[in-house]
């Protein structure tokens, strides 16, 4: 695609996805079973069977799995500016009572408080959810940890206020760099 025209008729607005694991509770599991193989492997094996840290090492390597299964990749996709800027307008910084903007909204100028959660559910397009799985995600008893929520919010906020770049990965490049050169 050499002209402008045919450029713009494929653009697409940046999207990113950001892995969740949603079973939370598994990583307590998980940090058990490595303190028990940490154990088992400083003490001298006493029988037959060893140290039992072939048994541990299985059970983590299931749990990682199972880790991995219950983990949702969301896409979180850019609005439109004029949609971003209406978006933005909705959520004003607020004002103290001697009428300045609020510390916590001076530097983005939006009200932070209710912005964040707006601005995930505006900008996630997979999974589909409804108002219950949002609730249930972001609600007062919400499954999402304060870092999950975050790496949402970010990669929101990246999406539509960041460069969109060319990205990078080492591990690609090395395993496509021509053989004879490191």
């Amino acid at each position: 695609m050499s002209n402008i025209k045919d450029r713009i008729k494929s653009a697409r607005l940046p999207e990113r996805t950001v892995p969740i694991c949603l079973r939370g509770d598994l990583t307590a599991e998980f940090e058990d079973l490595e303190r028990q193989l940490e154990d088992a492997l400083r003490t001298p094996a006493t029988s037959l069977e060893g140290d039992g840290a072939g048994s541990i090492a299985e059970r983590m390597e299931v749990l990682r799995q199972q880790m991995r299964d219950d983990t949702t990749a969301f896409r979180v996709r850019a609005m439109p500016p004029p949609r971003w800027r209406a978006f933005c307008a909705e959520h004003p910084p607020r004002k103290t009572d001697a009428g300045e903007v609020d510390e916590r909204d001076r530097l983005i100028g939006v009200n932070v408080e209710t912005f964040y959660e707006a601005l995930i559910r505006k900008s996630v397009v997979e999974p589909a959810l409804d108002d219950e799985d949002w609730a249930a995600l972001l609600g007062d008893d919400g499954v999402l940890t304060d870092r999950q929520f975050a790496d949402l919010a970010d990669a929101a906020w990246s999406v539509n206020r960041r460069e969109v770049d060319i990205p990078f990965s080492l591990v690609a490049s090395r395993m496509n760099r021509p053989s004879g050169t490191e």
